[in-house]
């Protein structure tokens, strides 16, 4: 990811619409299979610059991890919690028998190898261990934004679910979200193809607050939509795993 970003990420994520309405989504549908209190530790494999843990360091014992040392310089100066810099097979070690839950949000995305990835953090679970993970949907939304965030890849759904096959996990979650907005934000992103952007400038940018204020409480509602069934459709895809 362009380093830039860190940088803004830490500025903007406590505030901006999108951080905050997947924060209060990730937590939703964490809550259900993951009680909220002291004695349930969580993991944030690729942590960034620390908005999710943040909130969650409220509900929960609560780790960081990230390979990129600007990210893990803002996290560590935000969270009480421990953030560690390198990779998450090293500097867990030793730790897993007391981690409950795994979070990895638009983690999946930047990895090369996210077979690989995916299996190592199931090998690595604990039996009943949880893992959330979203990430982006839709290749045909491809743009400058994937680019300078430093995606490798959109998912489908058929593609995202293959990455589980044949793990000992239970799919207990499934379902797009972002969908609400879906339609403008894909019509944000088609009509944009081929204008100028800046380089290392992405979609993510302050809005004026009445703006930024309903985007989020469209974008939040949806919590409420998946207490009663998965939507349809959307810019990404939750997964919510238990390892058997």
């Amino acid at each position: 990811m362009d380093i830039s970003q860190f940088t803004l990420h830490a500025e903007i994520e406590d505030s901006h619409w999108w951080f905050c309405a997947r924060r209060e989504i990730i937590f939703s549908e964490l809550k259900r299979f993951l009680p909220p209190g002291a004695g349930m530790c969580l993991a944030e494999i690729g942590c960034g610059t620390g908005g999710n843990l943040r909130v969650l360091e409220r509900h929960y014992s609560v780790l960081g991890v990230d390979l990129a040392p600007e990210a893990v310089k803002y996290a560590s100066e935000r969270l009480e919690a421990p953030v560690f810099l390198g990779d998450f097979r090293d500097r867990l070690k030793g730790r897993w028998d007391q981690i409950d839950a795994v979070l990895l949000a638009d983690v999946l995305e930047h990895v090369e190898d996210d077979v690989a990835f995916l299996h190592d953090i199931v090998s690595c679970l604990k039996p009943g261990g949880i893992l959330l993970l979203t990430v982006p949907a839709h290749r045909f939304l491809w743009s400058h934004h994937d680019l300078v965030l430093g995606h490798i890849r959109r998912y489908s759904a058929a593609g995202l679910r293959a990455l589980w096959q044949g793990l000992p996990v239970e799919e207990l979650r499934f379902s797009s979200f972002n969908f609400i907005l879906f339609p403008i934000m894909a019509a944000v992103r088609l009509l944009g193809r081929g204008g100028e952007r800046k380089e290392g400038e992405s979609d993510l940018r302050p809005l004026p607050a009445p703006l930024n204020g309903l985007l989020f409480r469209l974008f939040a509602l949806e919590r409420l939509l998946l207490k009663v069934c998965p939507l349809p459709y959307g810019a990404s895809y939750l997964a919510l795993l238990r390892k058997r």
